[in-house]
């Protein structure tokens, strides 16, 4: 979407736009007997399939199969935003939103779609996590929400704490998926809830196995229309050879995490096909930036002005994926900074900064896990070689999981990547480097600046204040106290079967319900 800033009086007129929006045309209906079970290997099991606790790219993958939010992108380059579970809406002020909601729908348990569940999923209870101690990612981008208020069955009025320019959006976005509040309380507790989710999307669960598979079945009663497959089976396949091997002898139909090595061989099958491309995502290298290495500024920026990210893109990703300037995407439309210096490559540079840094090659410690992102590994030995030609001296250390990557003291750098949630800034760089986000919650980095930009950036609606900040807040994270190196724009690849109708949308969800744009473009 390209206009995601707006004036007081803006919002007001869009939100009675939205108001006589209504769901126009319709999906893609699959007959039954034309559907089979979709079986799709992919490289890791979710922690957890619940929309609040995690956003990991598994969980990612297997949530929107499961649950609706109330208003939905449509996943195209523009990410315009679509009717859901609110068949319309409208702004009360430069703080609420009113929703009208579906009548209707139903949970895959039976249950009828009301204004309580909205208030109960939207609520502390449930955003907050277990005990409502914060162990959340929900509110990474929901954290502006301050209450429901339920007007009726199927009305709500959705109140922010402060003006909140993007309020629409945030219902939008990830951990905000409604959830059925009968199940929830039902289930009698977190870990009860977990092991059989409920909600409204166009497959139920059915079961997971930890690290061989999880199992859904179509939801024919789904309000968006009869879904296209008979069912779905996420089959956990951690090595890359061992999916591709899977496709070719047609045990699956669809894998994940495929290489541009790998697009040659894929081709070159009958039946077989490459799908996907850039998605909104940044990769990244994070720093816990209170070692006694990497507390220093020009080490860090060091770090990032050694590495050469147009030969790292050829010789990885066949020049198929974009090197942003900062951390920003065009996407973001009046709040993306175009003119914002691109990522620099200048070794004479990162030379001076290490001598006047007085860095005397000590060891920074690079942590590595085996290939959780596609060409991790042969990226890392790449980028390290880069290093070396500066002065700088970078160990890779093999890791297990995340969970030892993150054992205190930290101490390192470590592959990250930042998935726009929405639109605009502080679906994307904010929620890993707000208060709330990833670095400061592990005390890798903080700056009392950006987060003050940051939560002024909240209330802020006119187009030009929001890129003043904008630019602020990239000038720091960028120069004045990085606490990432930016390496490139992240890319989903999949190989599928020819003959599976389905295409991949701009995120790393995976959508393989009927507003699929394989379906909604027929």
């Amino acid at each position: 979407m390209r206009n995601l800033t707006a004036t007081r009086r803006s919002i007001l007129a869009a939100g009675a736009a939205g108001a006589f929006m209504s769901m126009t045309g319709l999906p893609f209906l699959a007959r039954a007997e034309d559907r089979r079970v979709l079986k799709v290997a992919m490289s890791a099991f979710p922690a957890a399939i619940e929309p609040v606790l995690y956003n990991s790219t598994a969980a990612r993958r297997v949530i929107p199969q499961i649950f609706d939010t109330l208003i939905a992108f449509d996943q195209t380059e523009k990410l315009e935003l679509r009717p859901a579970l609110a068949e319309r809406w409208e702004r009360v002020d430069g703080r609420a939103v009113r929703l009208f909601l579906r009548k209707g729908v139903s949970f895959h348990g039976g249950n009828p779609f009301t204004a309580q569940d909205v208030a109960f999923s939207l609520s502390p209870n449930h955003l907050l996590g277990p005990g409502k101690a914060g162990k959340s990612v929900a509110m990474q981008t929901l954290e502006t929400i301050d209450r429901v208020d339920v007007v009726d069955d199927h009305t709500v009025i959705v109140r922010a704490k402060g003006e909140d320019a993007l309020l629409e959006k945030r219902l939008a976005s990830w951990s905000s998926e409604i959830v059925s509040s009968r199940a929830f309380e039902a289930a009698g507790s977190w870990d009860k809830w977990i092991a059989a989710p409920v909600g409204t999307g166009p497959y139920r669960f059915v079961s997971q196995k930890l690290d061989v598979n999880i199992v859904l079945t179509a939801f024919d009663d789904y309000w968006g229309g009869k879904p296209p497959f008979a069912g779905i089976e996420f089959r956990i396949v951690p090595e890359l050879a061992s999916r591709m091997n899977a496709l070719a002898a047609g045990e699956v139909d669809l894998i994940t995490d495929l290489t541009p090595d790998m697009f040659s061989e894929i081709e070159g099958r009958q039946g077989l096909e490459v799908a996907g491309g850039p998605v909104q995502n940044t990769r990244s290298l994070v720093m816990d930036t209170t070692g006694p290495v990497l507390s220093n500024v020009g080490v860090r920026r060091a770090l990032s002005l050694a590495l050469d990210r147009k030969a790292l893109v050829e010789a990885l990703w066949q020049n198929r994926l974009p090197i942003p300037n900062g951390m920003q995407l065009p996407s973001f439309g009046e709040g993306y900074i175009e003119d914002f210096p691109a990522l620099a490559y200048d070794p004479d540079l990162a030379r001076k900064l290490l001598g006047e840094s007085g860095y005397k090659g000590e060891t920074i410690t690079y942590k590595l896990l085996n290939n959780y992102y596609p060409n991790q590994v042969a990226g890392a030995q790449i980028m390290v070689e880069m290093w070396r030609t500066v002065g700088l001296n970078v160990e890779l250390k093999m890791m297990e999981n995340f969970g030892q990557i993150e054992q205190k003291p930290i101490n390192a750098i470590y592959d990250n990547s930042t998935t726009a949630i929405f639109p605009d800034l502080l679906a994307h760089a904010w929620r890993l480097l707000g208060p709330n986000g990833e670095l400061p919650e592990l005390g890798m980095w903080q700056d009392k600046e950006f987060f003050a930009f940051g939560e002024k950036l909240k209330s802020t609606v006119e187009v030009a204040d929001r890129r003043t900040i904008i630019r602020e807040m990239l000038e720091i994270i960028d120069e004045k106290n990085p606490p990432c190196v930016i390496l490139h724009g992240s890319g989903q690849f999949y190989a599928k079967r020819k003959d599976v109708i389905w295409q991949p949308g701009q995120t790393l969800d995976l959508n393989f319900g009927p507003f699929n744009t394989a379906y909604t473009q027929k």
